[in-house]
Order: C-alpha cells, then structure tokens, then sequence
C-alpha cells in the first residue's frame, strides 16, 4: 500500500482548513474555492491506494480537531473526490 506520509496529509488539512474557514478579510472566497478545486484536482490523480492512504490519514487527523472542522475533516475525502462516499471505511 502507497502510505502518505502523515505529516504531508496534516499539511493538506491544514491548507484545507484554513482556505474553507477563513472569513473574507483573510482570504478571497472565490479563491478559496478556486484552491480547494485544484487541491481536488491534483489530489484524484493519485492512485486508489495513495487515495485510500489519504482518507485514512484524514480520518486519524480529525480527532485532533473538534466541532465544525472535525467534521470538515472527516468529509474532506468525499469532498475533494477522493473517495465514493463522504467517509472513508
């Protein structure tokens, strides 16, 4: 299995997070969405194993967070594309 180092999936949480909750003094909205969707993008060109890597990494990430991003974080695979459904098994 293609393991993802999880310090890079903490990384992309991190850009993830701050792009989806920054308000719009801190960052453009529209570019917020424009990063996410060319994260999503490059992201899906990772083999399944890469993917399934990822959505396991997110999962363990997300228990470091609580409330809205915890959940953010537990969705963000389906959300970027990554996996069929909004969780990973």
């Amino acid at each position: 299995m293609s393991q993802v180092d999880k310090n890079l999936a903490k990384a992309i949480v991190g850009i993830a997070v701050f792009l989806e909750f920054s308000g719009d003094e801190v960052v453009d909205q529209d570019s917020a969405i424009q990063a996410l969707e060319q994260l999503a993008s490059t992201l899906r060109g990772a083999d399944g194993e890469t993917r399934q890597s990822l959505c396991s990494q997110f999962a363990d990430i997300a228990k470091d967070y609580s409330g809205e991003q915890a959940e953010f974080i537990e969705n963000l695979s389906g959300a970027l594309g990554l996996i069929d459904e909004k969780r990973c098994r």
